[in-house]
């Protein structure tokens, strides 16, 4: 089964206003394909927080010729489908994606994701939190927090990681394993 990793960076706290996205894309265990874009959000929700700039470091300028997710989607399409997708607070990535589609009107991809931080918690429960940087620290995990690959990569890693721990590398029975439940887009 294939795996996409995404983490998604926004201008504001509006969930539409991705100004970035990393990704990484794993099957059988092997790296096929990772990226980043930066993505310049629509005009409604555009604005840029200082709060969020000083957090990922994406300045209004850095976007405003890059394509906008509507325009980006189909280079990211073939990656997302057919995949379970992967993120750690899959609830915030996922929210974003969603407000994306619903902002463009594009179809929904039939996908289901599953959460590195429920991973986390219930594969090392003794952590003080279950945060990115956290998992990552405890792990070993090299992190530019906040940097959109970077982020996706660390995700995929505590993935890996946890697998290893449980000894199960396949992620069917991984899933069943921890009694994780698929959820869908």
């Amino acid at each position: 089964m294939r795996l996409t990793i995404i983490d998604f960076e926004t201008a504001n706290n509006h969930p539409a206003s991705a100004c970035s996205i990393g990704f990484v894309v794993f099957e059988d265990g092997v790296i096929l394909h990772e990226a980043v874009h930066l993505i310049r959000p629509s005009k409604v929700h555009g604005f840029f927080e200082p709060f969020n700039i000083s957090i990922h470091g994406i300045e209004p300028d850095q976007v405003e010729n890059e394509p906008n997710f509507e325009e980006l989607w189909p280079r990211l399409l073939p990656w997302f489908n057919q995949s379970l997708l992967v993120a750690h607070n899959a609830m915030f990535d996922m929210g974003v994606l969603n407000a994306l589609i619903s902002e463009y009107g594009i179809s929904k991809p039939l996908v289901n994701y599953i959460d590195t931080v429920e991973i986390a918690r219930r594969v090392w429960p003794f952590l003080p939190n279950h945060r990115l940087n956290t998992v990552c620290d405890y792990l070993g995990i090299e992190l530019n927090h906040h940097e959109a690959l970077s982020d996706a990569r660390g995700s995929a890693l505590i993935l890996m990681n946890a697998m290893a721990e449980v000894n199960d590398f396949d992620i069917n029975s991984f899933i069943n394993h921890l009694k994780l439940k698929e959820k869908a887009l």
